[in-house]
């Protein structure tokens, strides 16, 4: 709770009376009731007469004259009288009690009242420090209030402490001009407290109403009530020292006056705010916004991390599959090159073999020497692939029981036209009839295998799957696109046709459909035996194993959407040798058994 501060700048209003003080908080309500946002606030004081005529008290016939307040000593003053009212006042208060008129001497109570009065009044420091203590009462609401009178207790108590506010200049700053030339905020005017209000009044305005009693400043000035309480006569001290004594005495006993105050009115504010039902359900509106809030925000984050992790582990799958495929890649295409090459190993071989068999063996355009021969032989190996090999060795009759020595005119020849770059029309010839064959081989290799399955790798099983996916139901060409992609993804030697990828993914659904339903007729068959088991064999109404595997049956079949009677009809005709009765009874005893 902030420190309040009690400063003396000039008195507000507030009379000793019950009357006056019914004027005083007229005026107070009239000041807080004006608008918010005012550059300065200007009220004028509410005159004597404006609240109705008040009736004078006749001073002789008072009991006791001390007991009088200095305003209704004047003849009912208001709590804002001005000096010169004051003034006015008390030339009247004279016509009457002044001793020229009553006859009395100058020491009469009454007159002594009505100077007294005036004295004080038509001083502003004096009246302040009047105002400060005469006829106030100090004590706040207590903390534990009833709900029920929180509203007029604390309104009122807030009312009346209110005449000590110090009165504030509004500060000016300066501000931007919008287009339409009028400032974009109004000032606030800092002497403008929003009214109490009730259950019912915006949490804006209570907010801004203990606001304004947060940043309050008092001027009640202590000094004649510590005056009082110390009981000394500042004015009648016999010499200077007994004087200063006596001021310093009703200083420090004024300071602990104001100390107590500024905690008066703390506490005030304190209890106010912990018991106002407007405060607390806001603050239970606040905490439920904010829970709200922090739930949404604990949600969105658990999704959030639950998508992040889903997305990781779709991320680390996805790369683990492509992988497996760029190893599967890998490993067919290194089996082919392996391949190839062992081929083409083998093919240089039986050629080198056989050319060298033909030196030996000797024929028509024979190399003269085993170098020469041997060169040729060697450059040709070099220069020469898979393709055309072959042919040279087919020429030479493939094998050393055949072989032809009439080739080695066409080896020579190959020779010579290799080595000038140009094209030997006898290899372009083998070359084409051996890419045939070869083609019409891996056809019937192909056809072979489509006639005889061949095992699915996981990798290729994976791969079916993923092209399955990809290539949703209705594509046209969808099972050659799903081969090619397995083929290409990877590389297999041996291709895989549509009609094997076809035929393998209708088995996979098969037995993913057989493994269903055996595992839910096993669960049937389960539960029937159980049941027949339990039944007499000589029990005419007996059920046997097949009754009851037939009633089980018939209600998947006729489902409970079906019309209650007309559903068991059908199940008694369904079972056959049951009638209606003893099928509804023999399934009420099954559902029994199973809750057990």
């Amino acid at each position: 709770m902030p420190t309040l501060t009690c400063v003396s700048p000039s008195p507000p209003f507030k009379t000793t009376s019950t009357s006056a003080l019914s004027c005083g908080l007229r005026f107070v309500e009239l000041t807080t009731s004006l608008p918010l946002g005012l550059a300065k606030r200007e009220v004028a004081p509410v005159s004597p007469g404006s609240l109705g005529k008040k009736k004078k008290i006749d001073l002789f016939k008072h009991p006791n004259i001390e007991d009088v307040s200095l305003y209704d000593v004047l003849g009912g003053l208001e709590f804002t009288v001005t000096p010169e009212e004051v003034k006015k006042a008390y030339h009247q208060a004279c016509l009457i009690y002044h001793p020229d008129k009553t006859g009395l001497t100058e020491d009469d109570p009454v007159f002594l009242s009505v100077k007294k009065a005036f004295d004080t009044l038509s001083n502003p420091e004096k009246k302040r420090t009047y105002d400060s203590s005469a006829n106030f009462d100090d004590s706040i609401p207590p903390a534990d209030l009833k709900e029920r009178k929180f509203y007029a207790m604390f309104g009122e108590c807030f009312v009346r402490n209110q005449r000590f506010a110090v009165i504030k200049e509004a500060k000016k700053t300066n501000r931007r001009k919008s287009n339409s030339g009028k400032n974009a905020t109004p000032p606030v005017d800092p002497n403008y407290c929003p009214p109490f209000g009730d259950d019912n009044t915006p949490i804006e305005q209570v907010n801004q109403f203990y606001q304004y009693w947060i940043n309050f400043e008092s001027w009640r000035d202590f000094t004649l009530a510590a005056s009082k309480k110390c009981d000394h006569d500042v004015e009648g001290a016999e010499g200077r020292e007994e004087k200063r004594w006596m001021m310093n005495e009703i200083s420090s006993t004024c300071k602990k006056m104001k100390k107590a105050e500024v905690k008066r009115i703390s506490d005030l504010l304190e209890r106010s705010m912990n018991l106002d039902p407007r405060l607390r359900r806001e603050k239970e509106r606040a905490a439920a916004e904010k829970e709200e809030k922090a739930g949404r925000e604990e949600r969105e984050k658990r999704e959030k991390e639950e998508t992040e992790k889903r997305e990781k582990e779709e991320a680390e799958k996805s790369a683990a599959e492509e992988e497996l495929e760029r190893k599967t890649k890998a490993a067919n295409m290194k089996a082919v090159k392996d391949k190839e090459k062992k081929m083409l190993r083998k093919q240089k071989n039986l050629f080198r073999k056989l050319a060298m068999k033909a030196f030996e063996t000797g024929g028509d355009d024979n190399w003269g020497s085993l170098v020469e021969a041997n060169d040729e032989v060697e450059f040709l190996i070099e220069k020469l692939d898979l393709m055309t090999l072959p042919a040279l060795s087919a020429a030479l009759g493939n094998s050393e029981e055949t072989l032809d020595t009439n080739g080695i005119k066409i080896v020579r020849g190959a020779f010579k036209s290799t080595k000038s770059g140009a094209e030997n029309a006898f290899l372009v010839e083998e070359r084409e009839k051996i890419k045939r064959a070869d083609e019409a081989k891996a056809k019937e290799e192909a056809d072979k295998a489509a006639r005889a399955p061949r095992p699915w790798s996981a990798a290729e099983l994976n791969a079916l799957h993923k092209a399955v996916k990809k290539n949703p139901v209705g594509g046209g060409g969808k099972w050659e696109i799903i081969a090619n992609y397995i083929n290409q993804t990877l590389a297999l030697p041996l291709p895989r046709s549509k009609d094997e990828c076809l035929k393998e993914w209708n088995a996979i659904c098969k037995k993913n459909a057989e493994m269903a339903e055996e595992k839910f007729k096993g669960a049937d068959e389960d539960e029937a035996g159980e049941t027949a088991k339990e039944e007499k064999v000589d029990d005419p109404n007996a059920w046997s194993a097949d009754e009851v595997a037939d009633l089980q049956k018939a209600l998947k079949k006729f489902n409970s959407k079906m019309e209650k009677n007309e559903r068991w009809t059908q199940i008694a005709r369904f079972v056959a040798t049951k009638n209606k009765k003893m099928c509804v009874d023999k399934y009420k005893e099954i559902r029994a058994s199973l809750k057990k």
